[in-house]
């Protein structure tokens, strides 16, 4: 018999890489920055150099606030096949990845394609999960070869290319929730009747302004059981607890990136986050895997609605 349940992971990581991570997001945090959020530049959204990938999930937060102006990275051997040198004095960045182990019910460590098959046919799996980094070097850093900075280029979008783009993101969803206009005053998001409430674009300061809202209530509709199934959503435990302070990040941060794909300035509702803001502080300052599941989470909820 097939299971129905998620196999658990085993964390048994480095707890001082999840206290450096976490103790750097939280002095951004506490000297008024929110890490997740990210302006349009010229050279976009932090990335591989070589192989072109975006850095996502908890990456996406470290890569795009080095304080480099170009957000362009290379790891070691890549800047040596490249033939270039890194220059005296570079400082590294680190990426964070998980580096995943199974085994079965007599501790036998397993392929992830065995494992798998093995857990479609209901076996129990362990899953243990180490956290792991690796160090990368800004194209800036980086001497002997020639670097095209223009290699990624971000057109700037006009008003109505955002627009457009906005509603190319909304139309696109698989399942999107009813948008519904019940109380012409608020936003939100009924996960009981699974709608989005909106007032009109017209009641909003900015169009940015109201599709920065939008994203932010999709990501919220994405925790229905019908689509990924947060408990958070499903399972409404009051405001101010823990796991309600744990959504909001979510679709803070989850609407914060759809908002940099279509180049929406997010600080336009930064107000709407600030009186989250302690209550964010104090679940990091008290876990320090947090900011890894919310951001794992944001990121999933981002590429159901990319589709």
């Amino acid at each position: 018999m097939k299971t129905t349940t998620e196999p658990k992971v085993q964390q048994t990581s480095n707890t001082s890489l999840y206290d450096e991570v976490t103790n750097r997001i939280i002095a951004m945090i506490e000297n008024g920055v929110a890490p997740w959020r990210k302006t349009w530049s010229t050279y976009g959204l932090a990335r591989n150099y070589v192989s072109g990938r975006l850095y996502t999930g908890i990456n996406y937060i470290l890569m795009n606030n080095t304080g480099h102006p170009i957000p362009y990275f290379a790891t070691f051997n890549q800047i040596k096949e490249l033939g270039g040198t890194i220059k005296k004095g570079a400082e590294a960045s680190l990426v964070i990845y998980f580096k995943m182990y199974y085994k079965d019910s007599d501790d036998k460590t397993l392929t992830p394609e065995i494992a798998k098959d093995r857990y479609q046919k209901g076996e129990d799996i362990k899953v243990l999960r180490f956290i792991r980094y690796y160090n990368v070097f800004n194209i800036e850093d980086i001497e002997g070869i020639e670097i095209d900075q223009t290699r990624f280029p971000e057109v700037k979008l006009s008003d109505n290319e955002k627009i457009t783009r906005c509603e190319e993101i909304i139309m696109n969803m698989s399942n999107p929730p009813d948008l519904r206009q019940i109380d012409s005053n608020k936003a939100f998001y009924s996960p009981e009747q699974d709608f989005i409430n909106l007032p009109s674009i017209g009641q909003f300061e900015t169009s940015e302004h109201y599709y920065a809202t939008y994203f932010h209530e999709l990501i919220h509709a994405t925790g229905h059981a019908s689509r990924l199934a947060r408990v958070e959503v499903m399972d409404f435990s009051g405001f101010g607890t823990t796991p309600y302070s744990k959504e909001e990040l979510v679709a803070e941060m989850g609407a914060s990136m759809l908002c940099s794909l279509v180049q929406i300035d997010s600080e336009q509702v930064k107000e709407n986050s600030i009186s989250y803001m302690a209550g964010w502080l104090k679940v990091l300052k008290e876990d320090p895997k947090f900011i890894f599941r919310v951001s794992a989470e944001a990121q999933k909820a981002v590429e159901f609605i990319l589709n």
